[in-house]
């Protein structure tokens, strides 16, 4: 388990992870298992796909969810997460997009996105556990 998730994805993002990289591999890690193959295919999601779109602590979280659950799309956890995600950060940054998190100033990939990786972490794991599932 990630004992202290914001360590956690300060240690990832560190060794030079990506947001997306580093929601999975929270997940990995709490789980005490290895897939170094997902976490490669992970980078594709990287800089909003290196696009500036999708952010990356969104996809990597979906796909997260989806690794742990594999009925999270059947079972809303995704669209759930969707949603809370908007709620929650969609306001602070004027959208959700990579892009618009970013806002042109890579300081805040260091001031925002590591804050955002564990609290989407977290809701992840509330999700989760609402199925019966723990990480």
């Amino acid at each position: 388990m990630v004992a202290n998730t914001m360590k956690a994805v300060t240690r990832l993002a560190m060794e030079g992870h990506c947001c997306s990289q580093v929601m999975v591999l929270l997940a990995l890690e709490a789980m005490e298992e290895e897939n170094p193959q997902l976490v490669d295919a992970m980078r594709g999601l990287c800089g909003g796909m290196d696009s500036g779109m999708t952010c990356g602590v969104l996809a990597g979280a979906a796909c997260m969810l989806s690794m742990v659950n594999p009925n999270a799309v059947e079972d809303r956890l995704v669209a759930s997460l969707v949603q809370w995600f908007q709620a929650t950060f969609g306001p602070c940054y004027g959208g959700i997009t990579c892009a618009q998190i970013v806002a042109g100033d890579p300081r805040n990939k260091v001031e925002r996105c590591p804050r955002m990786m564990e609290q989407t972490f977290e809701r992840c794991r509330e999700l989760l556990s609402g199925t019966g599932q723990a990480i």
